[in-house]
């Protein structure tokens, strides 16, 4: 985890608050503000408009020189990535902790959490790309196979854990805020999330899918990163 010392300025008459750096349509993002809420923690969202590559463009890039969503800015710098975002803000923060201190136990949050940001992830992002984005030459039906099938192995894992837990590690934990993005998302798409194979994930979804500290970061927009005065 790498803070980038920079100062931060003030909105409007408001004192500054964190900020979250973040994209409406980004699971990474909701994540990080879904976490964030649990936590109790109040912050100001600025939007980063993926469609124009503002991610990319100099202004953002001093912010996060990874050219990525969600970044974080508070007194001490910037950090420019969800896990380190969380790891940090649990650290420094009061109760309820969401990392827990037992070796073992961490180990099983953070594999989950590895696990959604590349098998989760690469089964969301490219399904997207291939029947609700569909490329100019068409739909690859091998590939949607082949992530489907995928798909259904990762519910079925995620499946066999909550059937023995309420939660995914036991207790609520960040593998639930990081995991719950990719999973909600899959309603997306037809015959992904079963609800009668995978009974225990879509109970464990809409229940967690319920909480307000979801709801009200749930492709929430904040305001326009061109819009606001940070130096």
């Amino acid at each position: 985890m790498t803070l980038v010392h920079i100062e931060i300025g003030t909105y409007g008459e408001t004192s500054v608050q964190p900020v979250l750096y973040s994209n409406y349509n980004c699971p990474h993002s909701l994540k990080a503000a879904f976490f964030m809420s649990e936590k109790g923690i109040d912050f100001h969202r600025v939007e980063v408009d993926m469609s124009q590559k503002e991610q990319k463009t100099p202004a953002y890039l001093a912010k996060n020189p990874n050219g990525t969503v969600p970044a974080y800015e508070d007194e001490q710098g910037v950090i420019g990535d969800s896990l380190d975002i969380m790891r940090y803000l649990d650290e420094i923060s009061e109760a309820p902790k969401f990392f827990p201190e037992n070796p073992d136990d961490l180990a099983n949050v953070l594999a989950w959490i590895e696990c959604g940001d590349k098998d989760f992830w690469d089964v969301s992002h490219h399904l997207y790309w291939q029947v609700l984005d569909v490329p100019e030459e068409g739909t690859d039906w091998d590939e949607v196979e082949r992530l489907m099938a995928k798909g259904h192995r990762l519910l079925q894992q995620l499946e066999d854990a909550l059937s023995e837990n309420e939660f995914v590690c036991g207790a609520f934990s960040a593998a639930d805020i990081a995991i719950l993005p990719w999973v909600y998302g899959f309603k997306r798409f037809e015959g992904l999330l079963d609800a009668e194979k995978f009974v225990h994930v879509v109970a464990w979804c809409d229940k967690l899918a319920q909480k307000e500290t979801f709801k009200t970061n749930y492709r929430v927009k904040g305001t326009p990163f061109q819009a606001v005065s940070v130096s």
